[in-house]
């Protein structure tokens, strides 16, 4: 089912509503454009600088222990979920968004690949020594990351898992609850990745592993994987990028900002308002996901600071993008139809939930 429109005004339009404001209501806008008016951006840097434009191979996600399966997997399960209990509209929100979310990340990981070749100037020197500064932070990171392995066996492992937990707690609860804030979610969160991928142009950074390795074995085996695909990239320069760049895209290395501490910043402030339990269950796993960040290495402490920074900047323009559409189902909530994704009902958690 393909959403136009007019299919959504249909579902959601007043009696006598003005047309500039069903523009702005209408579904996906918002999501669409933001992943259309990146991939322009794109685009256009990879027209006017010679980049090659590449989607990954099948076996770009090797490195990371992971493969399609896993993603897929989980949306295929949704998706039948959606279909046995009829939810048409929801579904349709679904699977658009989802495509949104999956051009913003090829688009993004693009952008980080051709860090480098647009803005040769690495600030790692810089920032080392932001981090000798602020060291006893450092070393702090490296004690809980050091507890945290005497407590989990597998704790080299709890990095990626504790950020995709977040992620797939968000989209869960969120949906549930609340349609519109889960929208936030997501839009927040492509934001996040819009802006994380422009950030890496302005002071391009690889990572404080070129002075130290990190606390965490598995960690350190891909950050050499990624260096060593790093290195060979400016090596070979475009060339290597048209003929290798589809195998090692999700290898692109870049830490100012972080965005895995502003990807969690962003679960954890929308949980905490509108879901406080969750947001409670975040925490620690939100402090956790700094301290490794730093602990292993990946990231100095300013580029966390940075991360945060960003993520307050992309919630105060999904605040602003939504205002309009969060008054305009409100105003006309009555007029929903039952199986409208909007319609669901008030819980004492979620404020907004009646949207």
């Amino acid at each position: 089912m393909i959403i136009t429109p007019l299919t959504v005004a249909e579902e959601v339009r007043p009696p006598k509503a003005s047309s500039r404001l069903n523009l702005l209501c209408v579904d996906l806008f918002p999501e669409l454009t933001l992943a259309l008016g990146f991939l322009l951006i794109a685009k256009l840097l990879s027209s006017q600088l010679e980049l090659g434009f590449v989607v990954p191979s099948d076996g770009a996600l090797e490195f990371t222990g992971m493969n399609y399966a896993v993603p897929l997997s989980l949306i295929s399960v949704l998706g039948l979920f959606l279909i046995v209990t009829k939810q048409a509209m929801r579904l349709a929100y679904y699977v658009t968004a989802g495509m949104a979310y999956g051009v913003i990340l090829v688009t993004h990981f693009n952008i980080k690949m051709w860090m480098s070749l647009i803005n040769p100037a690495l600030w790692d020197e810089f920032f080392w020594k932001t981090d000798q500064m602020v060291r006893p932070l450092v070393d702090a990171s490296f004690a809980a990351r050091n507890l945290v392995d005497a407590i989990f066996p597998m704790s080299e492992h709890l990095y990626l898992f504790a950020f995709l937990a977040m992620f797939a707690g968000s989209i869960i609860v969120h949906s549930m609850q609340s349609f519109i804030v889960f929208r936030k979610v997501i839009f927040t969160a492509m934001l996040v990745h819009v802006l994380g991928a422009l950030s890496y142009l302005v002071m391009p950074a690889i990572g404080p592993f070129l002075y130290e390795q990190g606390a965490n074995a598995l960690e350190t085996a891909r950050q050499v994987h990624m260096y060593d695909s790093y290195k060979a990239l400016i090596a070979g320069g475009r060339p290597w990028l048209a003929s290798e760049g589809s195998q090692f895209m999700f290898a692109a290395v870049a830490a100012m900002p972080s965005l895995h501490v502003a990807s969690s910043a962003v679960f954890v402030f929308y949980a905490w308002n509108h879901a406080r339990w969750l947001g409670v269950l975040y925490l620690p796993l939100f402090l956790f996901i700094i301290f490794e960040a730093v602990a292993t290495r990946w990231h100095y402490w300013i580029d966390v600071a940075a991360g945060l920074a960003l993520t307050a900047l992309a919630i105060a323009i999904a605040a602003a993008v939504f205002r309009p559409i969060e008054a305009y189902y409100t105003k006309h909530a009555h007029h929903q139809k039952r199986d409208s994704p909007y319609s669901v009902a008030p819980t004492r958690l979620d404020p907004s939930a009646s949207l």
